[in-house]
């Protein structure tokens, strides 16, 4: 999906998070998604999902309606090859 709103950010708190493995996202990850910038889960995991009662995840998700910058912190810890996984390719 596509927010065309607002900017997206999650942040991965407990559990085993599947949707999009070998990203890079695991526990205490952030993920920032801009808005208008499509993102999902991996077709993998959507089939993967199909049937389940319930994941153990937790995960919290925060829409914004104004623009975020990155500060200090948050550039110092950016991986450049995640924007890449949604592309299936890397750097």
């Amino acid at each position: 999906h596509s927010n065309v709103d607002s900017d997206e950010v999650m942040f991965y708190v407990a559990g085993d998070y599947e949707a999009r493995k070998g990203s890079g996202i695991g526990l205490g990850s952030i993920s920032l998604h801009p808005g208008g910038h499509a993102h999902g889960p991996q077709p993998s995991a959507i089939e993967a999902s199909l049937g389940a009662e319930r994941f153990e995840e937790t995960a919290v998700m925060v829409d914004t309606f104004a623009p975020l910058e990155l500060g200090e912190g948050g550039l110092a810890v950016e991986d450049p090859t995640y924007a890449f996984s949604w592309a299936g390719r890397t750097l």
